[in-house]
This record gives structure tokens, C-alpha cells and sequence, in this order.
């Protein structure tokens, strides 16, 4: 599982747009911007990111797209989202079996249901981004007003 924030902001969408009306340099420019935007976004995601196991944190990486000018701050752990956004409580109950089967201690403990209390959220994705969309705007302002 792929967990993704994409953030869009209308100034830098139409600066990227176009991009067909600027020349090689500008471009490899708008790029370079692009690039170190995006791995600024994900250190500010690791250090805002709340640590446990330090699973989470290992997790976060990033990927730039030169064709597309688009770059991508992500965690494939499957409970990403769930310390971004939090999570309501709810109740497992067995499907198939009378109980569940719940590892507990150096055993296993049975039950017909378990509660799952709510968790809060604690974002770390989107106030990275936040933290460095003016840093990165500013950027591509310069590599472009340079070109």
C-alpha cells in the first residue's frame, strides 16, 4: 500500500505549464528546484513524523518525475495513513471462527469481539509540505525569472 499526499498549488501549476515556452537551461532549472523541494518536504516529514518503532520513520521516501516536473513524498507501510489522518474506534468480531485468536504474552488469548479505541491523528506529511511550499514556490520563481 501506497500512501501519498498531493498537494497542488495554482501558481506553480501554471508556472509548470508552461514549461513547453521555456528554454533547456530554464527548465533543468525549474527541475533542480523541483528536486531538492521535494527531498526538503520528505526531511521535514521525518522529523515531524511521530516515532514509535522507527518503522514509520525508515519509511518515508521520496521520488522525482522529470517528464511529469512531479515530485512524491511517500510511506508504503500500510498504517501510514492511519498516524496522518487517525482513526475511529470500532469492533472486530471473528468471520468464520467462534472466537478470535489474540497473541498475548508468550500465548494466545481467545475472544468473540475486540474493541479498537480511536487513535488521534498526528500529521506529519501535510505540515511538511506546508512548511515547505513557500521555500519551494520561491525556488521555481528564481529559476525561472534567472532563465
Amino acid at each position: 500500500m501506497e500512501f501519498r499526499v498531493a498537494v497542488s498549488h495554482e501558481e506553480l501549476s501554471k508556472c509548470i505549464k508552461q514549461i513547453s515556452a521555456w528554454d533547456g537551461r530554464t527548465r533543468l532549472a525549474v527541475e533542480d528546484a523541483l528536486r531538492k523541494g521535494t527531498k526538503a518536504v520528505q526531511r521535514q516529514a521525518v522529523q515531524r513524523v511521530a516515532v514509535r518503532t522507527k518503522k514509520l520513520k525508515k519509511s518515508i521516501k521520496q521520488g522525482f518525475s522529470t517528464t511529469k516536473l512531479e515530485g512524491k513524498v511517500y510511506s508504503n507501510l500500510p498504517y501510514a495513513h492511519l498516524v496522518e489522518y487517525g482513526s475511529r474506534a470500532t469492533v472486530i468480531r471473528p468471520k468464520k471462527k467462534k472466537a478470535l485468536k489474540i497473541p498475548y504474552d508468550n500465548g494466545f488469548t481467545f475472544a468473540k469481539r475486540a474493541n479498537i479505541p480511536a487513535k488521534a491523528a498526528h500529521p506529519f506529511m501535510k505540515p511538511a509540505y506546508e512548511y515547505e511550499e513557500p521555500h519551494i514556490i520561491a525556488a521555481v520563481r528564481r529559476a525561472i525569472t534567472k532563465g
